[in-house]
């Protein structure tokens, strides 16, 4: 048997999350084979939308062998993790191409590791069947089914509400009305692109900068601590999320129906991306009954209680499979989708008007400790009970400036009253760059 801790890709994100979330970590069988085999197992996303671009496909491999010790809780003390670095062993170097079929060939550019789009952009046409062929470095050729869309419609409204979730959460749904257009629409898929406003609570015009800092200097720690203007934005900024789960509908009356008041995404009123502006763009997607049968699979593989040692070989069948015959060494599946997208603006104050807004994501709190400390080479005198020093912890970019401490705060009070870097400086959760569609 295999015990696999992580399956790599965007599409089984929601399978990834199910493990970690858990108060401990377990391996999982996911019933496919001895370890080495499933280490080869190629990972396939692949989607062709109707929109003229340039598409992208992206490839890994399973790893058997990756850390899942991720706290998803922020920690002041250490630095953040990059996932997408750490756990993600993406296939290079393969040829990619998808064909037509009338035999047009579009070939696809890695772009960056693992990663490869399209050198000219293209979309598909209804009547028109497409297939993605895959060459791996290592010579090993997939294939997948042939691919078409099935037909087009619109979402015509977005809009937000106040709203009560299942679990009895109150919140805010937002909801989608749309219309079929052309052609047969019967299964729909949903992902999300949202946007949210951050603002630092304890920003300050000022930041600390060390320089000159030698902790091991005797008789005493050399350095320069100064108060300064800040130099780049940290006061307001944007956080970014895609949707990591499975939504998906089915249309009533396929051929001239719409569906109304679908609700594609809650968002708990405590949470605070909605404290300021918050923005949504939906994507919705056509999809075949092969394609809504596969994420409907998937999906139910990431329920709460899933036994997952229970998985026999061949789990999830995709639409992709080896040139060579043999079976179980791909996962994934190339979809072909026609998508309506549509983006909505709101405020906090316009759904709770008058209440307070949510919490912010960190507990802030006002600290100070001793600006210098005890020289790390001076022997056998102990630190004290003091919290770490100020310049330990601007040498180590954990703290962001407040004000002078003129009241004397803190067990160990210092010159400065400070707070994490969190909430201080709010590139540590987002982008201090105006998206260009953002609209105050």
């Amino acid at each position: 048997m295999n015990y696999l801790k992580y399956i790599p890709s965007r599409i089984s994100y929601f399978i990834i999350l199910s493990i970690i979330v858990s108060s401990c970590i377990e391996e999982v069988d996911l019933g496919i084979g001895r370890s080495e085999r499933a280490k080869g197992i190629l990972i396939v996303e692949g989607k062709l939308t109707n929109e003229v671009s340039n598409h992208r496909i992206v490839l890994s491999k399973i790893d058997t062998l990756l850390d899942l010790q991720i706290d998803s809780v922020f920690n002041p003390f250490t630095p953040i993790r990059d996932i997408d670095r750490d756990l993600i062993p993406y296939e290079e170097n393969a040829n990619v191409i998808i064909v037509d079929g009338s035999g047009t060939i579009f070939p696809f550019l890695e772009v960056s590791p693992g990663n490869y789009e399209s050198i000219e952009p293209f979309g598909a046409q209804i009547g028109t069947t497409y297939r993605l062929q895959i060459t791996t470095a290592d010579g090993i050729g997939y294939t997948s089914k042939e691919m078409a869309l099935h037909g087009l419609a619109e979402i015509e409204n977005i809009y937000a509400e106040k709203t009560i979730s299942d679990a009895g959460e109150e919140g805010i749904g937002i909801f989608i009305d749309n219309t079929t257009k052309e052609g047969s629409v019967n299964n729909l898929r949903f992902t999300y692109d949202e946007t949210y406003k951050i603002v630092a609570p304890f920003w300050d015009e000022n930041d600390f900068k060390l320089t000159n800092y030698d902790p091991c200097a005797l008789p005493v720690p050399t350095y320069d601590l100064e108060i300064v203007p800040r130099e780049e934005e940290q006061q307001v900024c944007y956080g970014n999320a895609l949707s990591n789960t499975i939504i998906q509908a089915r249309q009533p009356n396929s051929d001239t129906g719409s569906l109304k008041r679908f609700m594609v995404r809650f968002i708990s009123k405590n949470n605070f991306i909605l404290s300021h502006r918050y923005s949504i763009e939906v994507t919705q997607q056509v999809s075949s009954e092969e394609s809504f049968g596969f994420y409907e699979q998937l999906n139910n593989f990431s329920q709460s209680g899933s036994v997952f040692s229970q998985i026999q070989p061949g789990f999830l069948e995709g639409n992709l499979s080896a040139n060579n015959g043999q079976s179980g060494l791909v996962i994934g599946f190339f979809d072909v989708v026609s998508i309506s997208k549509k983006r909505l603006f709101f405020n906090f104050t316009d759904i709770y008007p008058g209440e307070s807004l949510p919490p912010f994501i960190f507990n802030c709190g006002e600290l100070s400790s001793p600006e210098s400390h005890v020289s790390y080479c001076f022997p056998g005198l102990a630190p004290g009970g003091c919290p770490q020093s100020i310049i330990e912890q601007v040498n180590l970019d954990l703290i962001s400036y407040v004000r002078p401490n003129e009241e004397g705060l803190g067990s160990c009070p210092g010159p400065h009253i400070f707070v994490f870097r969190i909430c201080g400086d709010c590139t540590l959760l987002g982008s201090n760059i105006k998206p260009d569609f953002w609209i105050d």
